[in-house]
């Protein structure tokens, strides 16, 4: 049997085994004050930003960079999704942030794990500011930016992107060094080599408007 398969199975088995747990609706706390902000752009309010819908929808402008994230910090977790740039919009960028570090000052991308939403990219794996990844020779990147400092990466595996304007779904596992990325209900990505460390978790601006909903967070031991 394959690496790949059984890393499958094992991944499988965790999504499984994790849905007894307590769940948090993320959304409910639709009041921006109830936040962490950052964006690179001093003066700029969160309201400018980020707004919740009527629809229980986050929405995101997309300008100036930077993201919206918990107050509170988490290691092992499970987090559910939806997202979707919106019909008509040119679909740009974003992410999920997990375990958000520090923040480098003048800087947009705090020390952080990114789940990647970029269009046609949705499910790579990127470690910013030396927050240390692992991954397949032929799926790791390594490299030193100016701005994001030593960075990791792990390419996905699949393109499970529906088109814009359409609703994906997306899964998040992350339990010590194991994080794993669903989309659309299948495995697009994992690593088993992740930094184990706490952080906050967020929604990234990062270039044009993107819409979440039905964040739902499961905390594990």
């Amino acid at each position: 049997m394959s690496k790949r398969l059984i890393a499958s199975f094992v991944c499988c088995w965790v999504f499984v085994a994790v849905t007894a747990f307590g769940q948090t609706a993320l959304f409910e706390k639709k009041n921006l004050a109830e936040w962490d902000f950052y964006v690179d752009k001093e003066g700029v309010k969160v309201e400018e930003v980020f707004s919740f819908t009527g629809d229980d929808v986050l929405a995101c402008k997309g300008q100036p960079f930077g993201y919206l994230c918990t107050k509170e910090s988490y290691k092992n977790f499970k987090i559910s999704v939806d997202w979707r740039y919106p019909e008509g919009v040119k679909p740009t960028n974003s992410g999920i942030f997990l375990r958000i570090g520090e923040q480098p000052k003048g800087l947009f991308l705090p020390q952080v794990i990114e789940v990647q939403l970029a269009h046609k990219s949705a499910g790579d794996l990127w470690g910013f500011h030396g927050r240390k990844l692992t991954g397949p020779a032929e799926r790791f990147i390594d490299r030193d930016g100016e701005k994001i400092g030593k960075t990791n990466g792990v390419k996905r595996i699949l393109d499970m992107e529906k088109e814009p304007g359409q609703w994906n779904a997306m899964e998040i596992l992350c339990n010590d060094g194991l994080v794993v990325v669903v989309v659309n209900g299948k495995i697009v990505n994992w690593t088993i080599g992740a930094e184990p460390l706490a952080g906050r978790l967020g929604f990234q601006s990062e270039g044009g408007p993107i819409e979440f909903k039905n964040a739902v967070l499961t905390t594990l031991p």
